[in-house]
């Protein structure tokens, strides 16, 4: 397991490594010393920038961009103001994040160090300090404060990446094409049961073909357009919460209850973001409004590159 991957999974990976290539589509960010727009030396520092940390780049808010994070997933040839520009939407993220109340749970924090204590190193303390700073990380406390991150950016890609969803439930009584009408009687059994009372969880449990949601009951949770076969997709759409209905899909019969929305509404499952509409929604809602936060910070003044882009690039 690489430590990039394990940092940089989910939001990270999503946010810095791709899809913020090209976030906004509007300013890629303030004017910087070294770019072709300017030949002006780098600012003098501020009264907010003169009791920043050692290493800072820049400051955002009251936040700053270290250069050994910039050289952790700097890449040589690369241009070093996208990366940067990437960097500060990052931390404007986690900045909103904290502003919105979210919260990092510490008992998750341990495990995924002990985690990765055991795989990379075996419980073995100075090869784990030894792979550390081989990944360009100080120490577990500075590991702990980008875990911190990544959970805190998770939070807020679920949270303001929404789309229109619908939470349903269904029992599948398989069946080929060829076999769908001699097992139609099987699902309008089915569904006669549940039309007079019976328990829909209990049936799915024990009747249903479809080991993954027999499991939840039934349940599939919610989910945006796109991710159901065509005649499934549209009947949990134009269901009202209750309602059942026996609909045939190349999986065999499926007896649907829709049990919420369809609404608009934030993602509860981090996987569906990977999928074709979660990253339509993710384009549509998540990046416009990192791009309204940089457009506040920018405007209020909160950015502030602190060197000289072309040094960035040397070692």
């Amino acid at each position: 397991m690489r430590l990039a991957w394990f940092i940089r999974r989910a939001a990270w990976l999503v946010l810095a490594a791709s899809l913020l290539l090209t976030a906004c589509g509007g300013p890629s960010g303030p004017t910087v010393a070294g770019s072709p727009t300017t030949t002006s030396a780098p600012p003098a520092p501020t009264a907010a920038t003169a009791s920043a940390p050692e290493g800072v780049i820049a400051r955002v808010g009251d936040g700053f961009i270290l250069r050994r994070d910039f050289d952790r997933f700097y890449l040589p040839g690369a241009d070093p103001k996208t990366l940067l520009d990437q960097m500060i939407d990052v931390e404007l993220v986690v900045q909103a994040a904290l502003q919105e109340g979210a919260t990092v749970d510490e008992t998750k924090i341990d495990e995924q160090v002990i985690q990765l204590r055991l795989a990379q190193a075996g419980g073995d303390e100075a090869q784990f300090a030894a792979f550390l700073q081989s990944n360009n990380i100080a120490d577990e406390a500075e590991l702990r404060r980008l875990l911190r991150r990544d959970a805190l950016i998770e939070q807020m890609l679920l949270k303001h990446t929404t789309a229109e969803q619908v939470r349903a439930r269904h029992i599948l009584v398989s069946a080929t094409p060829e076999e769908a009408e001699s097992r139609k009687a099987a699902a309008e059994a089915i569904l006669a049961e549940l039309q007079s009372g019976g328990d829909f969880a209990a049936l799915a449990r024990t009747r249903s073909d479809d080991p993954g949601s027999a499991a939840q009951g039934g349940d599939l949770g919610w989910a945006p357009r796109g991710l159901y076969v065509a005649p499934f997709e549209e009947a949990v759409f134009s269901m009202k919460p209750g309602e059942l209905r026996l609909v045939q899909t190349d999986y065999g019969w499926h007896i649907i209850e829709v049990t919420g929305g369809p609404e608009v509404r934030s993602f509860d499952d981090r996987a569906l973001i990977d999928t074709p509409a979660g990253q339509e929604a993710f384009n549509a809602t998540f990046l416009p409004w990192v791009a309204e936060l940089r457009s506040a910070a920018q405007s209020a003044g909160k950015i502030e590159i602190l060197v000289d882009l072309t040094t960035l690039t040397q070692p």
